[in-house]
């Protein structure tokens, strides 16, 4: 008799993680997608009726207010959208006893650590944004101790234009570049992300808790923009700028909220429980960067 086909429900379709986690886990199961459209986060009432009409088995939620500038204007919205509505999942797949995988981020630790944060690092957001995430944290798994917390940072992918993505388009128009030297987080592609997730939900079922997932390495936004161009140059797209000026993080005056200055994660307990081994954020740039075209750094796609 063939097995039930696993019935994974992902969250935040129509963005960058949402896209990438939709085809990737289309080849282990069947897949439900739902955008804005399908579920406001916002509406609280309606997350529970909603959950509980669909069947899933495993529910993915990479959706939420990600920006921190954003989350600092919009601070009542953004506490319910990434605190409130992930305790309210949840609390229904407890009721329903349904795996629940959240993700969450870097930014809820306070940057003040000079090597990797473990997952039992103590948490200090310094923005509203990091605040609202470890909120839902806590909340989430207080609701339902068997549920997931997969944090990350500093995603790239071929579904949504990232930093280096930015930096090689404004590269090939010839624009002057800077990139901030003093901060430093571990840059993750989405297709490496997406294979440890397969791997959770196919053959870690048991997994609970926090749990960090993040290629290997650290780098400052100027290290990953040099590398990008690095890369860019060597498959030979036609860059009119080679170099970028380091700011300092003290000195920006492009964010509204506070940022971090040291993120990277430790991803030891990832590799003891899966033995998988994340590779390192300059190889995996180089597999993303190599396998796109000069078109799709153009201004319109970037």
């Amino acid at each position: 008799m063939p097995l039930t086909p696993l019935r994974i429900l992902i969250l935040g379709s129509h963005g960058g993680l949402g896209k990438a986690l939709t085809r990737r886990l289309e080849g282990i199961g069947e897949i439900t997608a739902w955008s804005r459209a399908d579920l406001d986060l916002s509406q609280l009432d309606l997350i529970a009726p909603k959950l509980e009409a669909q069947p899933f088995d495993v529910l993915l939620n990479p959706a939420g207010m990600t920006s921190p500038d954003v989350c600092e204007t919009r601070q009542d919205e953004a506490m319910i959208v990434n605190m409130e509505a992930p305790a309210r999942m949840a609390a229904c797949c407890q009721r329903l006893g349904r795996r629940f995988i959240h993700f969450s981020t870097d930014y809820v630790f306070d940057g003040s650590k000079t090597s990797a944060w473990s997952e039992d690092d103590p948490t200090k957001p310094v923005n509203h944004y990091g605040k609202t995430k470890r909120e839902g944290e806590l909340a989430l798994l207080a609701a339902c101790p068997q549920a997931m917390v997969a944090r990350v940072s500093w995603l790239f992918g071929p579904d949504k234009p990232s930093h280096p993505d930015q930096i090689i388009a404004k590269a090939m128009e010839g624009t002057a570049l800077t990139a901030i030297a003093d901060k430093t987080s571990a840059p993750t592609f989405t297709h490496d992300l997406c294979h440890w997730i397969t791997s959770l939900i196919v053959d870690h079922p048991e997994v609970s808790g926090t749990l960090h997932l993040c290629n290997e390495g650290t780098a400052s936004w100027h290290e990953w923009g040099l590398e990008a161009l690095k890369i860019a140059e060597e498959t030979g797209l036609p860059l009119q700028t080679k170099s970028i000026e380091p700011l300092k993080l003290a000195e920006s005056t492009f964010f509204k909220a506070a940022r971090p200055p040291h993120t990277t994660m430790s991803t030891a307990r990832l590799t003891q429980i899966t033995g998988i081994q994340p590779r390192a954020w300059q190889d995996a740039l180089r597999d993303y960067l190599q396998g796109k075209t000069a078109l799709a750094f153009s201004p319109s796609r970037s």
